[in-house]
């Protein structure tokens, strides 16, 4: 493989740093040196992968002795073509593309499970006479992507539908665009992730959700990593996780801080009224709430019976062993904490931070 160009990359850990040190003890504070880990999540610029926010933020990472380098997504290369080239230690994949990766041979291995319900889902106005998806028969149904078409092929089968029940044209992901396009008729439902219905929704148009629970019940972002390094980054992937694991919970646990650290972080998406709660709200208590004992669980049943459709559009030539890829041996450390951990942090963080509170 040719070496990438290092795409743009923003240390997330310089605030976090100065929240941790500030409490934390002087011996400790002089004796440790950050370790720095260059990771790739689902969005950079989005408060929807919140824990990369509030983890620095609050000072997990930091507390675990790491500097994160987040590297921009704005990129047209593979996800996993930066950790086959070493550039990144830690992606985001999406189900299909952990799939394909292994389908073709490459060593990746998913260590944790981010996102424990998909982002993507099908939604029509509130207001609309569609009730269910087998309404949507002869409709015109808008994608976000190009990639939500798989999307829309899996949830129009569990009901007996296939893409040639439905019109499916691309249109955008703008949330302007698609308003006009759903109140002016052009189309009935559209197809995306939380983001652009958090956006939507603020845009006026209230929504209500069709996604299946086949949909729903997918894995959405997984943490992943290149097989060879394993063990070689092992005592670092723990730490990451745990500070994830951590920013995690404090969604549950204190939502108001959470929103407090995104605001402060990425003002652009409380611009409009609205879209800020509804991206942390979707994100907190849908894609990334704990569906299983342990944050980061991984579900080895639905990585199993989520192929079939994949293999029957033609995305992997053929159904894969799971211990190829799932590698559950960082869950324990992952979850080595208790609430009251991350209480004290955040308590610290929001005496710190008053004047940006949210209300």
């Amino acid at each position: 493989m040719q070496p990438l160009a290092k795409p743009p990359r923003r240390s997330i850990v310089s605030s976090a740093a100065a929240v941790f040190l500030a409490f934390a003890p002087a011996s400790f504070a002089d004796a440790q040196e950050l370790e720095e880990i260059n990771i790739l999540t689902s969005n950079d610029q989005s408060c929807s992968p919140y824990p990369q926010i509030v983890s620095d933020e609050f000072g997990f990472f930091a507390e675990e002795g790491l500097k994160v380098n987040l590297l921009t997504t704005n990129t047209v290369v593979p996800f996993v073509a930066f950790l086959a080239n070493g550039e990144a230690d830690l992606v985001m994949l999406k189900p299909g593309q952990v799939l394909h990766a292994s389908n073709v041979g490459q060593p990746v291995s998913v260590i944790y499970e981010a996102y424990q319900g998909a982002s993507d889902g099908i939604v029509v106005a509130e207001s609309s006479d569609i009730k269910s998806l087998a309404d949507l028969k002869g409709k015109t149904v808008g994608l976000s992507h190009e990639s939500a078409r798989l999307i829309l092929a899996i949830a129009l089968g569990t009901v007996g539908l296939s893409l040639d029940d439905v019109s499916a044209p691309v249109v955008g992901d703008s949330a302007p665009t698609v308003a006009t396009a759903i109140n002016d008729g052009s189309i009935v439902g559209y197809v995306a992730g939380n983001t652009e219905f958090a956006a939507l929704i603020a845009a006026g148009v209230p929504v209500r959700n069709l996604t299946p629970i086949e949909i729903s019940q997918m894995p959405g972002n997984s943490w992943t990593v290149w097989k060879p390094t394993l063990e070689e980054k092992r005592d670092r992937f723990q730490r990451f996780l745990r500070a994830w694991a951590k920013g995690q919970h404090s969604g549950i646990m204190d939502m108001k801080a959470v929103m407090s650290a995104c605001r402060k972080r990425i003002p652009e998406q409380w611009e409009v009224a609205g879209r800020g709660e509804a991206i942390v709200n979707l994100s907190v208590y849908h894609t990334q709430v704990r569906r299983t004992l342990d944050y980061g669980e991984l579900q080895r049943d639905v990585w199993e019976n989520i192929q079939g459709p994949y293999v029957d559009f033609g995305e992997i030539s053929q159904t894969i062993d799971i211990d190829t890829f799932l590698d559950s041996s960082f869950i324990e450390a992952a979850n080595d904490f208790t609430t009251d951990d991350v209480k004290k942090v955040v308590k610290s963080w929001k005496e710190s931070n008053k004047d940006i509170l949210y209300n």
